[in-house]
């Protein structure tokens, strides 16, 4: 088979595959909170209401870029969105990350960049979180993106790879703020690469002095495309303050807080859980064989060092913040991924017997990965034994969902009334309420609530809200999130109702 055919046919299968692991059975798992609280914002876009809030809920590129899908399935309302459209946003950001590595093939060759791509495409971390609708499948890619032509920029700083640099480094602003932790580690890369490999094989010729303007430049555009966004097309311009104030007013939600070691132990400490082993450490491994082949090939040494700072640094800030969850990792483990392919970047000059052992261990690496993905993604999407379904929604919520909507059948007259939602962190119980016209939320029970046809106490207020129902409504315990419960409370009238209409 010609080259050119099969190189077009290994990518073919692994977008292929890729979107495979990402597309099968999308709309199965119980919406996260974090996902409810995202198609909120969408909806307040959709009705032109979208407004950044800079104390929570990160850029606006994750509604921006879902809002032509929601649009196209005629979804304009926060009634008729649907999971499959909220979620198809960062698949298709998935997907497209795993073609990404197709711009590294003249410095990885073709074999390194097809394993870089297989592995994004497998990883059971990224394929997890490319299946929910949260910013870090998009902040993975304009990372990635970002990353590329920072690294075209210090090979050869120009004018274009400035501006190309400068756009994905200010989508990445616009997604989510932590990128700053990504951009500091890659300064960081720069610097060190310039240094010890640039100026000293060029003999001095090479100043730093040959960065300023483009670097100049990269930072000009990187500022008009995260101001464009964060201002709404500058029609907003407080949202561009607002962009800076957010790392001073951010507020982090309570009980996230893990201890230093837990992205290691997550990522590459295996696990043996629900009946199988967990880790993605085989991936670490083929990543280091990569930095000591590259010791000797100049060639490689700028990328592969690069790579490498950036990961090590981001991973260390990541992990010295108290505040962690597993999506945190997406874009430092997209450089772990990227950093890998390079093992293959001189599989010619390997021994015969070394290329045998190393592809019969990438071979086993991308098994083990594929078996990973589909059993978290699809056996265990919702299990919260699993390492990556965190604060997992509960399935009570999905047939809450279908019999709310037979009880709204049995007594229309429900759906026009006030349904009152009592405590605090009720995400994503409001996705679950979309049906009502009403819906009201307090911190405390309220003597009016007698007269509500449905209450629900999440487990914060349930004592306070029993007490002032236990007469005029009927109890039931259902599950929330994963520790988290509440009691959902029917009118007497309703029940009485309800009981005939079975009966």
């Amino acid at each position: 088979m010609h080259h050119r055919t099969l190189v077009c046919l290994t990518w073919l299968i692994i977008i292929a595959f890729a979107g495979v692991l990402r597309l099968s059975n999308l709309e199965t798992r119980p919406l996260h909170a974090d996902e409810a609280t995202g198609a909120r914002i969408l909806s307040q876009r959709l009705a032109g209401d979208y407004q950044f809030n800079p104390n929570h809920f990160h850029g606006p590129l994750l509604s921006l870029l879902t809002e032509p899908l929601a649009r196209l399935h005629d979804e304009n309302t926060w009634q008729s969105l649907s999971i499959e459209t909220l979620r198809l946003s960062p698949v298709i950001a998935g997907i497209l990350l795993c073609l990404t590595p197709l711009l590294w093939r003249r410095v990885m060759g073709d074999y390194g960049a097809a394993l870089s791509a297989a592995l994004l495409a497998t990883s059971p971390l990224l394929v997890y979180y490319s299946r929910m609708y949260i910013h870090e499948s998009w902040l993975a890619l304009f990372g990635l993106l970002g990353l590329t032509f920072t690294y075209r920029l210090y090979k050869d700083p120009n004018i274009k790879n400035a501006l190309f640099a400068g756009i994905f480094v200010g989508c990445m602003f616009a997604t989510k703020e932590t990128s700053v932790i990504t951009l500091f580690a890659w300064i960081i890369g720069l610097v060190t690469c310039i240094s010890f490999i640039h100026l000293s094989r060029d003999s001095g010729k090479s100043k730093f002095t040959n960065y300023l303007i483009p670097a100049g430049l990269a930072s000009l555009s990187a500022l008009l495309v995260s101001a464009f966004f964060y201002s709404n097309g500058f029609r907003y311009p407080e949202g561009i303050t607002d962009a800076f104030r957010t790392y001073l007013v951010y507020e982090t939600a309570l009980g996230h807080d893990k201890p230093l070691t837990y992205y290691l132990s997550l990522l590459l400490w295996p696990k043996h859980l629900l009946g199988q082993w967990w880790s993605e450490g085989l991936v670490l491994v083929l990543a280091v064989v990569a930095c000591i082949y590259s010791a000797r090939w100049p060639k490689l040494r700028g990328a592969n060092l690069l790579i490498a700072l950036a990961s090590i640094i981001q991973l260390g800030i990541y992990s010295s913040i108290d505040y962690k969850t597993p999506w945190l990792m997406l874009l430092p483990w997209v450089h772990v991924c990227l950093l890998s392919g390079f093992c293959l970047s001189m599989i010619g000059s390997y021994h015969r017997i070394t290329q045998i052992c190393l592809g019969c261990f990438i071979l086993m690496t991308l098994v083990f990965q594929t078996q990973q993905s589909i059993a978290s993604s699809q056996a265990f999407e919702n299990d919260a034994r699993s390492p990556y379904a965190y604060v997992s929604t509960s399935r009570d919520l999905v047939s809450l969902e279908a019999w709310l909507m037979q009880l709204g059948e049995m007594a229309p007259e429900i759906k026009d009334q006030t349904v009152a939602v009592v405590g605090n962190s009720y995400w994503p119980l409001p996705w679950y309420l979309r049906m009502f016209n009403s819906v009201g939320y307090w911190d405390q029970p309220e003597v009016n609530m007698i007269d509500a046809p449905l209450v629900f106490a999440i487990q914060d207020s349930a004592q306070a809200t029993n007490a002032l129902l236990r007469d005029s409504h009927v109890a039931f315990p259902r599950g929330l999130r994963t520790n988290v419960s509440m009691t959902l409370y029917l009118r007497n009238d309703l029940w009485k109702k309800w009981i005939e209409t079975q009966a």
